[in-house]
């Protein structure tokens, strides 16, 4: 495959840091062309359509050695539409079968398979070029029309998609993931996200069993081991308290977005039962699952507890304290949007929104309270600054947790000591 072969070619054997390899895209305008080609073929029953089926193809037939001058139009005029479909995809075949084919499996294998750029450059734009869906559907609507002709093209792209797979996951398994970052996290989502894409691709080329079982056991594995990093990561900090791994803990929650795209996979996973399930066993899959949500609760319950006492504790580090609160709203907001009407979504995820809602409409009610009883203290307007800025932060803090009275009441006294201070 070209794209393997671009990539170990790519690599540097003395140690340096090796330049990106320039990405080269196969096929560009033989796979636009066969987009087009495909909308045509589905319904070429009228002399027009088949003249603009054969006006698309005609820069290819040179390529097969037709005559520059001859006319590919010529004797469709006045026959009946079955005939002149016949004659057209007579003319047709070999443009299809032998050159726009073929192209659309090296178009799509160059960008399955591209090697990745090197950290810090950005890869070839492929803004204009058809989605590689639409490409595949395109294979898969000329393979149908040619009765199965060149069907090999896209089993080949069906073969480098299972390889490419395998590659990505062995080397997202043993790429290196600091626990105190949430990079592993980013990194094994973006993963996910690739191999869906795959997925996708061998489902619109017509893949069935071996080949979309590997690849959705391969984006499997990489949801379960960016659940179980993550997993680690809290609990690093749930169990020792220590400043470092709390830094790292807030850094994963606050990657919720790639949290949810691969919780998501798992929850699609056990709903379409993809992993033999056995009566008294959890399958792996929900093993992980289960796993991160009883980490994120531990995580949740020592942030609430913590957030609470720095509440009123006017040495510690305002930012610090931001920060708590601030995963805290992100903690509840993966609880509220990892599939809500998901059939196979855990329930200890709706009893961790709930605990979470009611600690924080409790945290912003003594907040409210504090700001009251600092009215008449005799604070120095800094400190006094400090507490509204506090106390701001927990009234965002419920903005999506439907609890606006309790919000409401909070910003009104915001507002009067704002006044207050001036």
């Amino acid at each position: 495959m070209d794209g393997i072969r671009q990539r170990e070619e790519g690599k540097r054997t003395d140690g340096a840091p090796r330049r990106a390899v320039p990405r080269r895209i196969r096929g560009t305008r033989e796979a636009t062309d066969a987009v087009k080609v495909a909308d045509h073929l589905a319904e070429m029953q009228t002399p027009e359509r088949a003249a603009v089926l054969l006006t698309l193809l005609t820069p290819y037939r040179r390529r097969l050695f037709h005559a520059d001058g001859s006319n590919p139009l010529a004797g469709l005029d006045g026959l009946p539409p079955a005939r002149q479909h016949e004659l057209a995809m007579r003319q047709a075949a070999p443009m299809l079968l032998d050159v726009l084919l073929p192209a659309c499996r090296d178009h799509l294998i160059d960008r399955l398979i591209a090697p990745a750029p090197v950290e810090g450059e950005a890869p070839e734009d492929d803004e204009g070029l058809p989605s590689i869906v639409d490409v595949a559907a395109a294979m898969r609507t000329i393979v149908a029309t040619l009765r199965g002709g060149g069907r090999q093209h896209a089993t080949a792209v069906v073969g480098a998609v299972e390889e490419a797979s395998r590659a990505m996951v062995q080397q997202a398994a043993s790429a290196e993931m600091p626990a105190g970052t949430a990079r592993g996290v980013t990194m094994l989502s973006h993963t996910l996200l690739r191999l869906e894409a795959l997925r996708l691709v061998l489902e619109t080329l017509g893949a069935r069993g071996a080949a979309l079982g590997e690849v959705a056991y391969q984006s499997r594995r990489v949801a379960r081991l960016a659940l179980r990093h993550a997993a680690n990561t809290l609990n690093a900090y749930v169990g020792n308290h220590d400043l470092i791994a709390l830094h790292g803990s807030l850094q994963v929650i606050g990657a919720v977005d790639s949290l949810i795209v691969v919780a998501l996979r798992i929850l699609d996973a056990l709903e379409g039962q993809e992993e033999e399930e056995t009566p008294f066993v959890k399958v792996a899959d929900e093993v992980a699952l289960d796993t991160y949500v009883e980490s994120a609760t531990r995580l949740a319950q020592v942030l609430v507890e913590l957030a609470g006492k720095a509440l009123p504790n006017d040495e510690l580090d305002s930012l610090l304290f931001a920060a708590m609160v601030r995963k805290i709203k992100w903690l509840h907001r993966f609880c509220v949007r990892l599939g809500a009407d998901h059939s196979r979504r855990p329930a200890a995820l709706d009893e961790l929104g709930d605990y979470i809602v009611l600690q924080s409409a409790m945290m912003a009610r003594r907040a409210g309270e504090w700001l009251t009883d600092t009215l008449g203290s005799g604070l120095d307007p800094a400190t006094t600054r400090r507490r509204i800025e506090r106390a701001e932060a927990v009234a965002d803090l419920l903005t999506e947790m439907n609890r606006r009275h309790v919000q409401e009441a909070l910003e009104v006294r915001v507002a009067a000591m704002r006044l207050a201070v001036g």
